[in-house]
């Protein structure tokens, strides 16, 4: 059964990687409505590229943070015992307990498996040595937001703590290219004035090694899509207006909406806005 299932994720592998060179394609108003929740299914498919790692064998796993709980929830399905134990903020908790309003019910059993904290994620309140997986969905975006650029490496310590020597640490991050479509989004979220960014793939693996990891691979899954400019307005008026209310507790600030808009508008018309168009996804262990 393994056997195939790393056949499988290989030939995934293979054709994800043959979509790089292409131009990102526009969402429709379907795609875009549907897109964060359903994510091409790219959430499944980074949690099954862990299984060659033992992943399924009744383990104990982090995620780190866990946002809504849709990443652990496709962890969960791969599990034949043990639990996944999610972290989040406040407002987090609340979108989770929606989540699990909303679940078709074939996906309650799994849901079960999954415990959530309210907890920091710069100070895990997990004993060492804990765990034999820590995962992520590119949570590290908001970490960076509410606790900088030394929160993430603290996080990344953190992770390495409460991991079992051996354990696996998987860290999915968004790292967009060069064509204007991306430039735009990296643009945008600088200018937002939160830190909702990811740094360089430099900085994350100069963190992985100093933390006492090692990289076993570093994998690529792309979604090859871009927002209009009326979904790129409307995604970006939400991040300037509500997430100053969300991270409330965490003094978070953006720029006003008119602000911004004013100084992306005529690129974004011209060429779209990338959205989470390059996942970088690195799996290491603990020495």
């Amino acid at each position: 059964m393994i056997d195939r299932v790393i056949d499988i994720y290989i030939l995934m592998k293979i054709s994800l990687c043959l979509v790089i060179s292409m131009a990102n394609s526009y969402m429709t108003d379907e795609e875009y409505e549907t897109c964060f929740m359903k994510f091409w299914g790219i959430r499944e498919m980074i949690a099954r590229s862990l299984l060659p790692y033992g992943l399924a064998e009744g383990k104990h796993i982090l995620d780190i943070p866990s946002g809504h709980g849709l990443f652990a929830l496709e962890i969960a399905k791969l599990l034949s015992s043990g639990h996944v134990h999610g972290i989040g903020l406040f407002n987090d908790l609340e979108t989770f307990q929606a989540l699990s309003r909303s679940l078709h019910p074939a996906d309650v059993p799994f849901f079960k498996k999954i415990y959530y904290y309210l907890m920091d994620a710069t100070h895990l309140g997990f004993s060492s040595s804990s765990f034999a997986f820590v995962v992520n969905f590119l949570g590290f975006e908001d970490i960076n937001m509410t606790r900088g650029k030394e929160g993430v490496r603290k996080a990344i310590q953190e992770c390495h703590r409460v991991l079992k020597p051996g354990g696996i640490f998987q860290l999915t991050l968004c790292l967009e290219g060069d064509a204007p479509d991306e430039k735009i989004a990296t643009d945008v979220y600088t200018l937002l004035g939160c830190d909702a960014i990811f740094y360089s793939k430099e900085f994350y693996v100069d963190e992985l090694i100093r933390s006492g990891f090692i990289v076993l691979d570093e994998q690529w899954v792309h979604t090859c899509r871009k927002m209009t400019a009326r979904q790129a307005k409307e995604e970006i008026y939400f991040a300037c207006t509500q997430t100053p209310c969300i991270f409330s507790s965490y003094a978070v600030h953006t720029v006003p909406f008119d602000t911004l808009w004013k100084k992306v508008k005529d690129r974004i018309e011209t060429h779209g806005m990338a959205y989470y168009s390059h996942l970088c996804v690195f799996i290491s262990s603990k020495k």
